[in-house]
This record gives C-alpha cells, sequence and structure tokens, in this order.
C-alpha cells in the first residue's frame, strides 16, 4: 500500500457497544466489530514537500466543525508521529496536551521508525 491509500485520523476513545444493540446497527450479513473508535479525521496526504520528504496535513473541517467518524478498531492500521508546522518559532502556549487542538497544519514525519518509513515513503 503506498501512503495515499491511508489517511491520518485522531483517535478520541475506544469503546464497545452491547451485543443486544449490535443487532440494531448492523446488519446480520455483516461482521459485528467487538470495538469500535471515535477517531477525528485529518486532510488526505497530497504531494510530499519535495525539500523536506514530508507530507502535510491538518485537521479535517466540514461547516465549521471537525470531521469525525466512529471506524471499527481493525482499520486502525498504526500510529504515526505529527509534529506541528509551526514556521520560525513555536508558539509559547502549545503543550504536548494542547498542540493537536492549537496547531494548523502538520508534518507527518516517515523517519520515526523502519515500518513508518517503508509505510509513507
Amino acid at each position: 500500500m503506498l501512503a495515499l491509500d491511508y489517511q491520518v485520523a485522531r483517535l478520541r476513545v475506544v469503546f464497545q457497544i452491547r451485543k443486544k444493540d449490535m443487532a440494531a446497527l448492523f446488519p446480520a450479513a455483516t461482521k459485528q466489530p467487538d470495538y469500535l473508535a471515535y477517531v477525528e479525521w485529518f486532510t488526505p496526504f497530497g504531494q510530499m514537500d519535495p525539500n523536506l520528504q514530508l507530507y502535510q496535513v491538518s485537521r479535517s473541517v466540514q461547516q465549521g466543525r471537525r470531521l469525525a467518524s466512529v471506524i471499527d478498531v481493525e482499520k486502525i492500521c498504526r500510529s504515526c508521529h505529527l509534529f506541528p508546522n509551526f514556521g520560525p518559532a513555536a508558539p509559547r502556549e502549545w503543550k504536548s496536551s494542547n498542540v493537536l487542538d492549537l496547531a494548523s497544519s502538520f508534518l507527518v514525519n516517515p523517519f520515526v521508525d523502519r515500518n513508518s518509513y517503508m509505510t509513507l515513503v
């Protein structure tokens, strides 16, 4: 698979739905997931920056609201390393606990480990 086959999402929560309620949500012919995840999407990968050799992503927004979904946990392939695209200086108010909410765009680091590199480059 190529990087363009993947999309970055922020995992907010993993949860289960009671079995009796699953039948109402999923048709009988469909495999019912054991666990679900609520994720907030980032924009799809575009062209890799030729100088940095990194993809840039930003939060996906529709009508001013974050684009989010509930997905089967089995659809999650791996974690990824994002770092904020902050320009010449990082704002002092950014902390590890809030930077995903405050920064407007991010660079996807494919060099964090061999598997990331093989997946994204």
